[in-house]
């Protein structure tokens, strides 16, 4: 297989501060995925690695590669076939050895990329590992070993199950209609074992798992992306429904008549019903959760973290403080007891318990969850720039024109005007600039944001 003398400029910006990711095959091909392995296994002296992938059209030969790559530098790869991440999370801690995901997450169908993850499912970002790992794949020096990796395969499916239902209650779950778009990703296993397993039902819908996405974007938190969804949820007369990514590790909450309900009100709910279990134990969020997330926290005795946006920086928080839950605006839920990464099924399962109490009071689902939706908060707007420093140096400028209560200078900016509050930051994983604003009245939160949009497009118009 190829290796780089020269890596091009395409294929650098594919190595993110999370993971490694990019437009296949122009940023991300099966070259870079056989020297990513290679680099991976002889940066850290690996003998043994487990790997998953998930649907994409690009993946079987970037699987195929990736392998080749890991084997021929001396490591024994465990392959735990097509699965979603939070089950190669699983793998990883369960198993003890350390992973890779072949995946682009939540990207359009163009796009695929690899997640690395250390022993126990501690994720690689640019500061522990994937600069070292890009470094030597430029390099392109690597080492065959005297005894070539071999390739095992392995289902760790029924032990997922198992670890995944420990403390659940089945018989709380009786009668529930719970609507799920899979929307072709890898989550439709999993929820098929849950229809079985469990005394909800469960219709579902895009089961087939295909890479080409071919009934909607990958993103389940999109409101165009839930129009499949809300009708279901509407014909079937379901409790509630949810929707998930491509790799099965975010996912989305409507209520009983479809409207969407905001993560941070989901976590708000969990949140409570944690510290009620362990009184003053900690929970990370970030500057795109929504404000009543925090509020919830302190309000009930909790410790907030504050976290950078993105995955990995929401798990090493986790893992510094030692905090039991987190969340993100996008729809990661992140749970210490599932080595603090992210599980949409404990979520599912934490939300259904919650379900179960309200049901028993005669509560619909949007009654449980309106005390935590007292804000509104507009989509998160994605603005391509070429440098994202410069871009946000002109950014606090003009915030300091607007005259806020105050600027918080984390993860870009999370910026307070009393009335509207919200978070300008550099995207993790685009050469881009995201905002997102959020007040009692949307029209307000819109306001801002429309006015902070037209100034950094006018930025990135002059970088051209």
């Amino acid at each position: 297989m190829k290796v780089f003398t020269q890596l091009p400029e395409a294929f650098k910006k594919s190595f993110k501060p999370a993971d490694i990711r990019g437009v296949y095959p122009s940023q991300m091909d099966e070259a870079l995925a056989y020297c990513v392995a290679r680099a991976f296994v002889e940066e850290f002296g690996y003998k043994k690695i487990v790997l998953g992938y998930d649907m994409r059209v690009s993946t079987p030969t970037l699987r195929k590669a990736f392998v080749a790559g890991a084997r021929e530098s001396g490591a024994t790869v465990i392959d735990i076939g097509m699965v979603h991440s939070p089950m190669l999370y699983f793998a990883s801690g369960h198993l003890d050895l350390p992973g890779a995901m072949i995946t682009a997450s939540h990207s359009p169908a163009s796009y695929n990329g690899i997640k690395l993850v250390a022993a126990q499912a501690v994720p690689l970002t640019a500061e522990t590992g994937l600069n070292a790992i890009r470094k030597r794949v430029e390099a392109g020096v690597f080492t065959d070993a005297r005894t070539k990796g071999a390739l095992l395969r392995k289902s760790v499916r029924r032990e997922y199950q198992k670890y995944i239902l420990q403390h659940a209650d089945p018989a709380r779950y009786k009668g529930m209609k719970i609507v799920a778009d899979i929307g072709n990703g890898m989550a439709g296993a999993t929820m098929e074992a849950l229809d079985r397993l469990l005394p909800a039902t469960f219709p579902m819908l895009f089961v087939e798992p295909d890479g080409r996405f071919p009934n909607r974007d990958s993103d389940p938190n999109l409101r165009k992306n839930q129009r499949a969804l809300r009708a279901e949820i509407q014909r079937a007369k379901a409790d509630f429904g949810i929707g998930f990514d491509g790799d099965g590790d975010r996912i989305a909450f409507l209520d009983e008549k479809g409207r969407y309900v905001n993560s941070a009100a989901i976590a708000s709910l969990i949140a409570k019903r944690l510290l009620h279990k362990e009184p003053k134990a900690g929970i990370v969020f970030t500057n795109l959760t929504s404000r009543i997330f925090e509020e919830t926290i302190k309000a009930n005795g909790g410790r907030a973290y504050r976290a950078k946006v993105g995955h990995t920086f929401l798990k090493k928080t986790m893992r510094a403080k030692g905090a039991i839950f987190g969340a993100e605006h996008s729809g990661h839920f992140f749970w210490r007891d599932f080595y603090y990464t992210d599980s949409t099924i404990l979520t599912l399962l934490a939300v259904m318990d919650a379900y179960a109490d309200a049901r028993e009071m005669g509560v619909t689902f949007s009654q449980m969850v309106a005390p935590y939706t007292l804000y509104r908060q507009t989509e998160d707007v994605v603005i391509p720039v070429a440098n994202k420093k410069v871009a946000l140096d002109y950014i606090e400028k003009k915030l300091q024109k607007m005259k806020p209560k105050s600027i918080r200078r984390f993860d870009g900016y999370f910026v307070d005007f009393g009335d509207v509050w919200g978070a300008i930051k550099p995207s993790v994983t685009e050469y881009a600039i995201k905002l997102m604003f959020e007040a009692k009245k949307k029209t307000d939160a819109l306001r801002v944001q429309k006015e902070l949009v037209s100034f950094v497009w006018s930025i990135a118009s002059k970088e051209r």
